[in-house]
């Protein structure tokens, strides 16, 4: 490995010359205007060879470091003589301790840098977080400004810390639905929305001060795998990538960015020998030479795998230099880095000088963006600044209001539902509750309320039926790899007799997905025993079963002692206050104007008030599958204590063990993507998902057959519910799910509210 990459050196020392071209900065806050390039000049005679090299590499700051760890960190720092440093996570106060440290000693002011896209708080714990760039990209063109605000803000709040360079924005046109790395971080899939959102991302923050970095050249956005992880191959054409891929970073030069970093990307078209953080025909001929880019080019981190799979420390960063890079960011061992450059260095006098030139733009950066700023007080962002913040992501949520109105509105004039409930919880908070619509689509009909009922459907699975199981199995009561037929004596000697709680609850029995069993059935016995005659499959695939749950309903039933409402009401929806959760609704004082009507039934006329579901109103409107009825806040409160491991208001109603227990898959192997009772994302991401593709991979939930959807993401702290009746006046065709309605709203909400 040495021995080819020292060849591959001598063919980058035959390819790059010393560059002319000069350095300028042209965006607000960044031209300086009597320039004492003396200054430079004079330090730079300070400087040994060392300490020259040094000056282009930016250090990661560890994490969780103690005092004692922290002041060896700025010591070494300031002996090396390093350019700057890069903060990745921590607290405020910390890191104005480090940075006072840090500039206090150095014998050259440090670049502070961070990795900030979302403001602050994407690195420290205790600062603001913004959405994510996407969101901004669904904002209607007037709302532009607030992409000018975002920059300005966070150039304001980076400025109070000492940052002089955020490494943002994401320039990247976000083409592959698949990208593990950018998806929300991009303004989105148009060419001309990246630039413009971009361009004034850049504005405002360089407004302030602070140095944008656009990112990550020539474009990430087409990548199917993370360059942290492995080299991404672009297969584009050079004419596709210059004018689409490039677009928003000529976009950016125009605009005057401060920098420029360049990615580790397999670029075949432009350089098949060399990723393009180290190609000199992507980082000298074409983005410094073609498009005349005079600010300063960063590497991504070179202790990222794209490049370390391929390059020894050291090598990669001499790679860097000579591919033209001012500044080497996070150099895996930064003395092994500078003693590698310097060994070159002697041997070559063009290596030297291309040292002292790359070294002389650092220093007149400095001078540009820390000189004018030297002496200014450092602070956390205080309560003025986190007003601001508030109310811009209040404006934006204003604008994530009126997306949601107008989607949902649009899918009730297509007559996909008469009207619907949307509650979403996040960390703990109701932060969204909305009712649209009515409850028919009469002229005259009743408006939905906050209060109106909703059939379940199929989240009874979840919001009933598991939950009960979840509780006996938690107390002891019951066994999940039991078989079903050790509680109920129907299925013993049958050819279900085998057919475990766990295998039932991930729906792998074998039994049949649907029979209108109700045509045949004149109780709920005999229709316990039809189940027990249907058909079933020995392999026990996976397939998605009423009859499982029908089953363990019963089960319910007979381990406890009560019936499964009673046995819910008395564990969970009476001690959680959830006054409108339960089974026969009109038996419950629920006036039938509160509850919204479903389908329109040949046999059973206008069902209202009653199940939906056949199958559950023959077994008398109480089941394992069907039958539920509640709101959307209710729900919501159900979900929030799941999210929380089992506790609400202060009070234990699951044991965290039992909650993960029942959220995780238990037959992934098997290829089934579901835990026990819930539903989880598809094992293969599909753009015909049941949730929106933002959704975590521990995310869990349950869909209904009326128009209803709940889904839990531990990761994001979240909880969305939505209720409609969209099975009214009939249930075909089936728009709302055409239409993509839950999964699109659903996805408004991750992109805004979450992130």
């Amino acid at each position: 490995m040495k021995r080819i990459t020292s060849l591959l050196l001598l063919v980058l020392l035959a390819t790059v010359g010393m560059p002319t071209h000069a350095q300028h900065f042209s965006a607000r806050g960044l031209t300086y205007k009597s320039p004492r390039l003396a200054w430079a000049d004079s330090v730079m005679q300070t400087l040994t060879l060392d300490q020259r090299i040094a000056q282009l590499l930016i250090a990661r700051v560890p994490t969780r470091m103690n005092g004692h760890e922290a002041k060896a960190f700025a010591e070494q720092m300031n002996a090396l003589g390093i350019g700057g440093v890069c903060f990745f996570a921590g607290d405020g106060p910390s890191q104005l301790e480090l940075t006072n440290r840090l500039q206090r000693n150095s014998q050259v002011p440090m670049l502070i840098t961070i990795d900030a896209e979302w403001g602050l708080g994407m690195r420290l714990k205790d600062q603001y977080s913004f959405p994510r760039a996407s969101c901004f990209g669904q904002l209607p063109p007037e709302a532009d400004s607030l992409v000018l605000q975002l920059g300005e803000e966070i150039g304001r709040q980076c400025r109070d810390m000492g940052i002089h360079i955020n490494f943002a924005p994401v320039a990247d046109i976000n083409s592959n639905p698949l990208n593990p790395v950018i998806g929300t971080r991009a303004y989105g899939a148009d060419r001309e929305q990246v630039a413009h959102l971009s361009a004034l991302f850049v504005r405002g923050m360089q407004s302030q001060g602070v140095m944008a970095v656009g990112k990550h050249f020539p474009g990430h956005g087409d990548t199917d795998k993370d360059s942290h992880f492995s080299l991404p191959v672009i297969r584009h054409t050079p004419d596709y990538i210059d004018t689409v891929d490039l677009f928003p970073f000529r976009r950016l030069i125009a605009e005057g960015v401060g920098g420029i970093m360049v990615a580790h990307l397999q670029v075949n078209s432009l350089d098949s020998l060399h990723p393009s953080s180290l190609s000199p025909a992507i980082v000298t001929t074409l983005l410094r030479e073609k498009l005349a880019f005079g600010g300063i080019i960063i590497t991504d981190g070179l202790d990222m795998k794209g490049v370390t799979s391929s390059y020894p420390a050291g090598q990669a960063e001499l790679a860097a230099l000579l591919a033209g890079n001012d500044l080497l960011l996070l150099p895996v061992d930064i003395p092994l880095a500078i003693a590698t450059i310097r060994a070159a260095a002697d041997s070559s006098q063009a290596i030297r000088q291309l040292i002292d030139y790359h070294c002389r733009r650092v220093l007149q950066l400095k001078e540009r963006i820390i000189l004018p700023r030297l002496g200014e007080p450092l602070r956390l962002p205080d309560e003025q600044r986190h007003r601001a913040s508030d109310a811009l992501v209040s404006a934006l949520n204003l604008n994530t209001d009126r997306r949601i109105d107008s989607l949902v509105q649009s899918v009730i004039a297509a007559r996909a539902m008469p009207g619907c409930q949307i509650a979403v919880m996040h960390r703990g908070r109701l932060v969204f509750e909305k009712t649209y619509g009515h409850l028919t689509y009469d002229s005259d009909a009743d408006t939905v309320a906050p209060h109106t009922l909703y059939d379940l459907a199929s989240l009874t699975k979840v919001c009933a039926t598991t939950l009960a199981v979840m509780k006996l199995y938690e107390t002891g009561q019951i066994d999940l790899d039991h078989p079903l037929s050790r509680y109920l004596p129907y299925l013993k000697n049958s050819d279900k007799q085998s057919i475990t709680i766990l295998e039932t609850l991930s729906h792998c029995t074998g039994l049949v997905a649907y029979d209108a069993l109700w045509r045949r059935t004149t109780s709920p016995d005999s229709l316990l025993l039809l189940i027990a005659q249907s058909p079933v499959n020995p392999a026990k695939p996976y397939c998605y079963s009423d009859f499982g749950f029908i089953l363990l309903g019963d089960l319910v039933g007979r381990v406890s002692g009560l019936n499964l409402d009673q046995y819910l009401a008395l564990h969970f929806y009476k001690p959680l206050g959830l006054t409108h959760t339960g089974f026969h609704p009109l038996a419950h004082a629920h006036p039938l104007d509160s509850i919204a009507p479903t389908e329109q039934d040949d046999r059973r006329g206008l069902i209202h008030g009653s199940v939906h579901d056949p199958n559950a109103f023959a077994f008398g409107g109480i089941a394992g599958h069907a039958g539920l009825f509640s709101n959307a806040r209710d729900i919501a409160t159900l979900m929030q204590m799941l999210l929380a491991e089992g506790q609400y208001g202060g009070h234990r109603y699951l044991k965290a063990k039992t909650v993960r227990t029942f959220t995780a898959r238990h037959f992934e192997k098997q290829g089934n993507r579901r835990a026990l009772g819930f539903d989880r994302p598809l094992l293969t991401p599909s753009t015909t998902s049941q949730t929106a593709p933002e959704v975590s991979p521990s995310s869990y939930g349950h869909t209904g057959f009326t128009g209803t959807m709940l889904w839990v993401d531990p990761e994001h702290e979240l909880v969305y519910v939505f209720l409609s009746n969209r099975v009214h006046p009939t249930a075909t065709p089936n728009l709302l799910a055409r239409l993509n309605v839950r999964t699109e709203i659903q996805s408004l909400i991750y992109n805004d509210i979450v992130k």
